[in-house]
């Protein structure tokens, strides 16, 4: 049986402010300091990614809770 990556999106680790860019960069497999500059460019243009930082900041959990890990690994196994 194949080992296989297990990843569950949450806030990073190793964040500024409250670590959604790094959580959202280890998930997607992007560079940290890409998506910062990314964001704090259109956040210059638009509202959205303020707003949106700011509810991903409130939804996603601190750390993989053990509903996520187990949603993850359905999803994996094919149901």
């Amino acid at each position: 049986m194949p080992h296989r990556k297990f990843s569950v999106l949450t806030r990073g680790e190793h964040g500024i402010i409250a670590g959604v860019c790094s959580g959202l960069s280890q998930y997607y497999g992007l560079r940290k300091a890409g998506l910062r500059i990314a964001f704090l460019i259109s956040s210059f243009f638009f509202v959205l990614p303020v707003f949106l930082y700011i509810v991903l900041w409130l939804i996603l959990p601190k750390y993989p809770t053990t509903q996520a890990m187990a949603r993850q690994l359905r999803r994996q196994s094919g149901r």
